[in-house]
């Protein structure tokens, strides 16, 4: 099956859903840049993957699958990191963002394999904010896709602090990827509107 999108928003890639035989809904605001992936598009990308327990079962499978593609279309020589979270959050490197190699690719692959939905709660704020405040590297500019399925009760905040990195790292791009039927339109979109997309 193919995946399937809400009307105006981006699908998931057609193969993320085929390689696992599930149809993946995905809204996505804005649509990612064609270039994003690209030879010459070196940055730093950050992955926050929601690992709560609603994403159990189909979501999680496809949003593995998407992660592995997303993974193997770095261009070499920028950096990578993923943030997992629900009712707390882990990052794969501790140390902050690792330079994409084949070595690091390798690890960040069999990472995404093992991922289950079991980590409670859908918490994003920390880690969003985490990931936003750390300290960026001036030649790659840090891209943050964002997936998560569910509603949160801080939705505002979660724009808030979007919007106060927009304000201080310009450079900084925030893509937000609603994962299901259920997932919060206020929230997915809110936080790309925050950004500035």
């Amino acid at each position: 099956e193919a995946a399937v999108a809400a009307p105006g928003a981006s699908a998931a890639p057609a193969s993320a859903a085929d390689t696992s035989g599930l149809a993946l809904l995905v809204t996505s605001y804005p649509q990612l840049d064609a270039g994003m992936f690209t030879e010459d598009a070196k940055a730093e990308f950050v992955f926050v993957v929601d690992r709560s327990g609603s994403m159990a079962g189909s979501k999680m499978r496809g949003t593995i699958e998407a992660l592995k593609l997303c993974l193997r279309a770095i261009t070499p020589g920028s950096f990578f990191n993923i943030v997992s979270f629900g009712s707390r959050f882990t990052l794969l490197f501790a140390e902050g963002s690792r330079e994409y190699t084949e070595a690091s690719l390798h690890e960040a692959l069999t990472y995404v394999d093992a991922m289950k939905a079991d980590l409670g709660g859908t918490e994003v704020l920390e880690p969003l904010r985490t990931v936003l405040s750390a300290p960026a590297r001036p030649t790659h500019p840090r891209q943050v896709l964002l997936l998560t399925d569910g509603e949160v009760s801080n939705t505002d905040a979660v724009i808030a602090c979007v919007r106060k990195s927009r304000e201080e790292s310009p450079s900084v791009r925030v893509f937000a990827f609603g994962i299901g039927k259920s997932a919060s339109e206020p929230l997915v979109r809110g936080v790309a509107e925050a950004a500035g997309h």
